[in-house]
This record gives structure tokens, C-alpha cells and sequence, in this order.
């Protein structure tokens, strides 16, 4: 894309690569600047855990972490995101406080659980 009038081919090398469409194609700066650190990779592979493990999070009772499983399973069948969204809505479950699930919950609870459970799942959260 441009980066002060000109076209920013690096960049755009690299997003092609990953195979995403011209739309995601960046326009200025780095475009991965702060994923690693920011645990918002596409497969939750990357991101370092930057907080300590807390018990209001979704998925920390056994009901929850069931639940969390769930969607991973789901996403491993290829579900997106928003799918799992309206899975949960249709079934009634809640978000941790209380409100329907979105594509973006559904994706950070997604991904959560997969870093938890290749660092092993603490006892509480």
C-alpha cells in the first residue's frame, strides 16, 4: 500500500504471504507492531501472557471451563467465530457478566483456552 505517497512493497510482501486479501493490506507503519505481546494472533500461539491468572475470567468454574473446551472443539471443526457466538446465544449461556456473546468474546475466550491448555490449565484463574 502507500506509506506517504508511495507504495510500501515490504509490507505488502508480507501480507501476502499470509494469504490475507487486499483489503487487510496496510496503508502506513508496521502492521504487526504489538501482536505478539498484545495475545491477539490469529491461532493464539504467539502471545506471551501478560497478566496473572484471575478468577473472574470466563472459564473459571467447571461449568465455564467445559464451556471453553466446547468452543475449541467447535473452532477445531472449522466454526468461526461468529458462529460459535450464536452456538452459545442460541444454548443460553452468558458471558461472565451476563451479556450475549459477540464474534470479538468469542475469539478472546477461543483463544485463551487454547494458550491455557498448551501451558497446562492453572487451578484458577
Amino acid at each position: 500500500m502507500k506509506h506517504g505517497g508511495k507504495w510500501n512493497d515490504e509490507w505488502n510482501d508480507k501480507i501476502e504471504e499470509l494469504g490475507l486479501k487486499s483489503s487487510a493490506k496496510i496503508q502506513f507503519g508496521d502492521p504487526f507492531r504489538g501482536v505478539l505481546n498484545s495475545g491477539s494472533t490469529s491461532k493464539g500461539t504467539d502471545a506471551v501472557e501478560q497478566r496473572a491468572p484471575r478468577s473472574d475470567r470466563f472459564g473459571s468454574t467447571e461449568e465455564e471451563w467445559e464451556i471453553c473446551l466446547d468452543m475449541v472443539d467447535k473452532r477445531n471443526q472449522n466454526w468461526t467465530y461468529g458462529k460459535i457466538a450464536n452456538y452459545l446465544n442460541m444454548s443460553g449461556v452468558r458471558t461472565k457478566i451476563g451479556n450475549k456473546w459477540n464474534y470479538f468474546t468469542a475469539r478472546f475466550v477461543t483463544l485463551r483456552t487454547v494458550r491455557l491448555l498448551r501451558k497446562g490449565r492453572p487451578d484458577t484463574f
